[in-house]
C-alpha cells in the first residue's frame, strides 16, 4: 500500500504547521512573518527546497472543498467539485509533482487580485475532456464556506458557495493520491490557488503548513524549528512530521483493518480445514470393517489412500463450487463497498488472484487435512478390524 505510486516523491519531505494568526498576530504581521521564514529556510544549505500551503496530500483532514462553473456546450455553466489548495510558489517542486502543461506558479501570481489556478489532469479531463485547458477560464467559488443539507436534494442546477471569482488556467499537474484512493487517478480533482496576502489572515484548520525536501541525514525537522524561534521564539508551531509519517498515519486504520480480517480469514480456514478432517476422520472410523476387509484381499496402501481421499476431494469440490456461487452473490451485492475497500488496499474485487488464488489456497489446506486421516487408514489390521465387528 505505502509503495504505490503517490504521484509525488516523499522521500525527505518535512512538515510542520504555524498559526501566528492564532498567536496574535495581525494579517500584515504573519504575512511578513512567513515571508521572512520562507527566504530563511531556502537560504540554508542543508534545504533543497521548501514552500507554504494551507494543506499537504494524504492528510487526515484540514482538506478544503471547492466548487466550481466551466462553459461547456453553448456556453451553459456546468457544475464541478474538488480539492482546493493554497500554495506558494514553489510548492509543486518541492513535493515533486511533475508539471505536465504551461507552469507552476510565478512571484507575480501572489499578488492581489492574481486570477492564476492550477489544476490537476483528472479535473482537466473532468472539466474539459480532452481538450487544451491551458488558458480556459473556470469560475471558483469559497471553498471555507461549510454546505449543509437536511432535507433531499435541493430543486434548479447545482450552484457554487460564496462570491465566485473568474480564474485561468496556466498549468496542470500530474494526479496526486490524496487519501484512501489506491491510485492517484481515482482521487478528487484538484484546484491550485497561489498564495495571496488575504490567506494569511485565515488559516486552516491546520494552519499554515511549511514544508521542506531536505538533504539525506539532515534534521529538517530541527531546523525548521530553529528558524521560527529565530524569527519570534513565543509562536508554537505543531504538528511535525515526516511526509513518510503522515502517509503511516493516514493509512493504519486501513492496516489494522486489513490485518484484522485477514486473521478473521485465517481463523476461518483454520476452522473448515479441523472440520474436514474430522469428518474424514469419522468416515474412516466407521469404514474400518470395510477398509480391513479391503486391505485383506490385496488392496494396496495406494489404493487405500485414494479411496479415504477421493471422499475428501468430492466434499472439496462441492464446498468451492457452492462457496464460489455464494461469493459471487456477495460481491454483486456488496459491489460499492467491496470496490472502495479493494481500491483502498491496492486491487479490484474481480482480481484473478483473488478468484483463483482463494479457492486454489482454500482446496490445498483441505486436501492436507484430509491426507492426515487417511494416513492413520493405513495403520489398520485387517484381522483387528474383522474381530471388532
Amino acid at each position: 500500500m505505502t509503495g504505490s505510486d503517490l504521484g509525488f516523491d516523499p522521500r525527505r519531505l518535512s512538515m510542520i504547521s504555524i498559526d501566528p494568526v492564532r498567536d496574535g498576530y495581525s494579517a500584515e504581521r504573519a504575512e511578513t512573518f512567513f515571508r521572512k521564514l520562507l527566504e530563511r529556510v531556502q537560504a540554508r544549505p542543508s534545504i533543497a527546497a521548501a514552500s507554504l500551503a494551507d494543506s499537504v496530500p494524504m492528510a487526515m483532514i484540514g482538506k478544503t472543498g471547492a466548487q466550481c462553473h466551466v462553459l461547456g456546450q453553448g456556453d451553459a455553466k456546468v457544475f464541478h467539485r474538488g480539492r482546493k489548495y493554497v500554495v506558494s510558489r514553489g510548492f509543486f517542486d518541492t513535493l515533486g509533482i511533475p508539471v505536465l502543461r504551461g507552469r507552476g506558479f510565478r512571484q507575480e501570481d501572489e499578488g492581489i487580485g492574481s486570477t492564476a489556478v492550477v489544476v490537476s489532469e483528472k479535473l482537466a479531463r473532468d472539466c474539459w475532456k480532452g481538450e487544451d485547458p491551458l488558458g480556459r477560464r473556470m469560475e471558483i467559488g469559497a471553498g471555507d464556506i461549510p454546505s449543509f443539507q437536511v432535507t433531499g436534494a435541493s430543486a434548479g442546477p447545482p450552484r457554487i458557495l460564496g462570491k465566485p471569482q473568474v480564474y485561468e488556467v496556466v498549468g496542470v499537474v500530474k494526479n496526486v493520491r490524496d487519501g484512501l484512493d489506491m491510485v492517484p487517478a481515482n482521487a478528487p480533482g484538484v484546484f491550485s490557488l497561489p498564495l495571496g496576502p488575504a490567506d494569511y489572515a485565515r488559516p486552516s484548520l491546520q494552519g499554515m503548513t511549511l514544508i521542506v525536501r531536505a538533504a539525506p541525514g539532515v534534521d529538517a525537522i530541527g531546523e525548521m524549528r530553529r528558524e521560527i524561534a529565530a524569527l519570534d521564539d513565543r509562536l508554537t508551531p505543531f504538528n511535525a512530521r515526516g511526509m513518510p509519517e503522515q502517509i503511516d498515519r493516514l493509512l493504519f486504520p486501513v492496516k489494522v483493518a486489513l490485518w484484522t480480517y485477514g486473521a478473521i480469514g485465517i481463523c476461518g480456514l483454520i476452522l473448515a480445514s479441523i472440520g474436514l478432517a474430522g469428518v474424514t476422520a469419522y468416515s474412516v472410523t466407521r469404514r474400518r470393517r470395510e477398509i480391513g476387509i479391503r486391505v485383506a484381499l490385496g488392496a494396496g496402501r495406494a489404493d487405500v489412500l485414494g479411496l479415504v481421499m477421493k471422499e475428501g476431494a468430492v466434499l472439496i469440490l462441492l464446498g468451492t463450487a457452492i462457496g464460489l456461487a455464494a461469493a459471487h452473490a456477495g460481491i454483486q451485492a456488496l459491489s460499492a463497498v467491496l470496490s472502495t475497500i479493494a481500491s483502498t488496499a491496492g486491487t479490484s474485487a474481480s482480481d484473478p488472484a483473488l478468484l483463483v488464488g482463494a479457492p486454489l489456497l482454500l482446496a490445498a489446506l483441505a486436501l492436507a487435512a484430509c491426507y492426515l486421516p487417511a494416513r492413520q487408514s493405513l495403520r489398520i489390521d485387517p484381522a483387528v478390524a474383522l474381530r471388532q465387528e
